[in-house]
């Protein structure tokens, strides 16, 4: 095997990719916190945290990256498109009908989002579950919690 295929074998490793996408967030959160002040430790300013966190961050995704070059890991698989559009669809879903069509209907809207990401899906047992669901984040939000939060178009 040659010196680039090898290298392009490790970079495909779970490991690797995780320790770079952690410290990728790191790094994304030192940029966004540079205008923030810092203080001292005795009395924090309000990039004190976010700092250390990103930080952290970057020093765990090195730590998780490295580990994943010094010993055989599994690969990544492929990206299977159905199982991320399903999710995000109903994700997607819940936050746009939450404030216009209420609870119930964002709720059934993200179950069925998350059964259609799932090719196995058998959609009986499915909407058993949303209207379940729906029911239990109404009960629970809407009438213990007393959020203010619609049930339904009004």
């Amino acid at each position: 095997m040659t010196v680039a295929a090898r290298a392009a074998t490790v970079l495909k490793r779970k490991d690797i990719a995780a320790g770079l996408l952690l410290a990728a967030f790191g790094v994304a959160g030192l940029a966004l916190g540079t205008d923030l002040p810092m203080g001292v430790a005795r009395r924090m300013g309000p990039g004190f945290v976010p700092f250390g966190l990103s930080m952290l961050l970057i020093l765990f995704g090195g730590v998780i990256a490295l580990g994943g070059i010094l010993r055989d890991g599994e690969t990544i698989e492929r990206v299977r498109l159905r199982p991320l559009v399903g999710v995000l669809a109903g994700g997607i879903a819940f936050a746009l009908l939450i404030d216009t069509g209420g609870i119930l209907l964002a709720t059934f809207a993200a179950v069925a989002g998350a059964a259609a990401a799932d090719s196995h899906t058998r959609w009986l047992q499915a909407a058993a579950l949303a209207v379940i669901s729906a029911i239990f984040s109404a009960i629970l939000f809407v009438e213990l919690l007393q959020l203010p939060i619609r049930l339904w178009f009004r």
